[in-house]
């Protein structure tokens, strides 16, 4: 996995490694200068026919910009220079990059309020633009004259790349701040830092790569980094080989409690999707009713008593318990409503769930109705909410939920002893311990009904094979987002629905499994 850092723990990781290791600081400057040219060659294999702008600031993200500007100009790129302040005031390692950058004959400016627009006929004739102005310690808005340069980056809509990260975005949060680049290409430098995986930060970088500038590992070992994004190759070694020698009973029996009238779809969707993510067995338990409106061939359906509503019933209890006995794995909430007698039946049979248990949807509603309910539950559960649903759970806005996603998450799992999935863009596995995974798979087109039930079904198929609660969650957020990016890149996003997921996951899984 890939670690993901805060603007902290960079700027002690890089201390590390210059105070650490003795890796001087224009060393690793340098690292990340060429780094940016090698991705740019990749992408432009007339690079040294192009002309290019360069805006630099006054810290180190600006000594970046100079070093670009040198390897551009030896590879026989036109390059110009735009100094956001005075080159005179530039210290350290930048100052030096400056004046080397000027002493090989680079046409360096600087820029003034008085004279912005001095160099717009150029801007508007040349073909890429580079970002180094702000790196990772910007924790304001942009005003004023810098505002106006930040504008002047987007103004005439070319190729932008930002060093490190864009300027006038916070690299925490995810939040814009105020005025940005908008960039096509970010290129994050040594680590990921949050903002450029959190939305919406993440929404005005089209195209985000990592540059390795030489920091060794080691470096980073001190900051106990909490936060990472998630491999193919991690998702890839929770599996195994299949025995060819097995039977139906060696691949797990989900029990699945779901569905009201009118919500059937979401019980048999969740069940299906047990059955897509490899469960030998599925049982899914509804309101007798709703059993006669859904009933997918593969899955085993048992109808319980309802209420006039034509939801679960309390007097379904005793069936439920018995439907228990020998499952490997439990998903409660699709479709399941909030009717008073339905939620009374959660809290009575949820005590009584000893294997792996995936709340969702209206489970999660009737344990915001009944916070008590949480320090009931078992380490092996999972909770699926989407921000709204997070809200009611923690009695927070979901505004400030979604400017503290990663806090948020990561404080309701270790504070309640279990694995919650905060769904969104993107989706945060927050675990027990404290720890979090981005998930970097998933798309807007995903934004349908339905899709959460495909979810927590993909989760329980898996904890009934035997993957732990965290390895169910991790993986099935990341088969689930790319088995909608599967879709989304064969048709478009726009016509997904939560069916289109199910068909696309034997897909999905092919590419992934051993």
């Amino acid at each position: 996995m890939f670690p993901v850092v805060t603007a902290e723990q960079m700027q002690a990781i890089d201390r590390q490694a210059i105070d650490g290791f003795a890796i001087p600081g224009i060393t690793l400057m340098e690292n990340a200068g060429i780094g940016v040219v090698h991705e740019l060659q990749k992408r432009f294999p007339d690079l040294h026919q192009k002309k290019i702008f360069i805006f630099c600031g006054m810290g180190n993200n600006g000594g970046d910009g100079f070093v670009i500007a040198r390897h551009l100009a030896n590879l026989g790129s036109e390059v110009t220079v735009l100094s956001a302040g005075k080159l005179s005031e530039l210290k350290g390692d930048a100052g030096i990059n400056a004046n080397s950058a000027r002493n090989i004959g680079i046409q360096v400016d600087e820029l003034g309020s008085k004279h912005l627009n001095r160099h717009d006929h150029k801007l508007r004739h040349c073909d890429i633009i580079i970002d180094a102005v702000f790196g990772t310690g910007l924790n304001k808005p942009v005003s004023g004259f810098m505002e106006k340069v930040i504008d002047k980056i987007n103004q005439f809509e070319k190729f932008v790349v930002s060093v490190d990260i864009n300027s006038g975005v916070d690299s925490d949060s995810g939040q814009l701040m105020g005025p940005h680049v908008k960039s096509d290409l970010t290129l994050a430098l040594a680590y990921y830092k949050q903002s450029h995986l959190l939305h919406p930060s993440a929404g005005v970088m089209k195209e985000i790569r990592l540059i390795d500038i030489g920091i060794p590992a080691k470096a980073c070992e001190s900051q106990n980094i909490q936060v990472h994004q998630s491999e193919e190759k991690d998702i890839k070694s929770y599996f195994q080989k299949r025995n060819p020698n097995s039977h139906k009973g060696d691949y797990g029996h989900v029990l699945v409690l779901a569905g009201s009238r009118g919500k059937s779809g979401a019980a048999g969707l969740t069940a299906l999707a047990v059955l897509r993510a490899g469960a030998g067995l599925c049982t899914l338990a509804l309101p007798d009713s709703s059993q006669k409106a859904v009933h997918p061939m593969e899955v085993m359906t048992v109808p319980l008593p309802e209420t006039t509503s034509g939801t679960l019933s309390l007097k379904a209890k005793e069936s439920i318990l018995n439907l228990l006995e020998g499952k490997s794995a439990v998903a409660v909430g699709p479709g399941i409503s909030t009717d008073p007698e339905t939620v009374a039946l959660i809290g009575e049979i949820l005590p009584q769930i000893q294997c792996p248990l995936v709340l969702d949807a209206d489970a999660l509603n009737a344990l915001s109705l009944h916070k008590d309910w949480l320090e009931k539950l078992k380490p092996e559960t999972v909770l699926t909410p989407h921000p709204k649903e997070m809200s009611r759970l923690t009695g927070m806005p979901t505004e400030e939920i979604q400017k503290n996603r990663i806090t948020t998450a990561s404080k309701f799992s270790s504070n309640h002893s279990l694995t919650l999935i905060l769904k969104g863009s993107p989706s945060l596995i927050a675990l027990a311990d404290g720890s979090l995974v981005i998930n970097p798979t998933g798309n807007a087109g995903m934004a349908t009904g339905g899709s959460g039930d495909v979810l927590t079904g993909i989760i329980a198929g898996l904890m009934a094979q035997g993957f732990s609660t965290a390895q169910a969650s991790i993986a099935g957020a990341y088969i689930h987002g790319e088995a909608g990016d599967y879709f989304a890149e064969s048709e478009s996003q726009t016509t997904l629905i939560a069916g289109d997921l199910l068909r696309c996951l034997p897909e999905t899984l092919k590419r992934i499994l051993p």
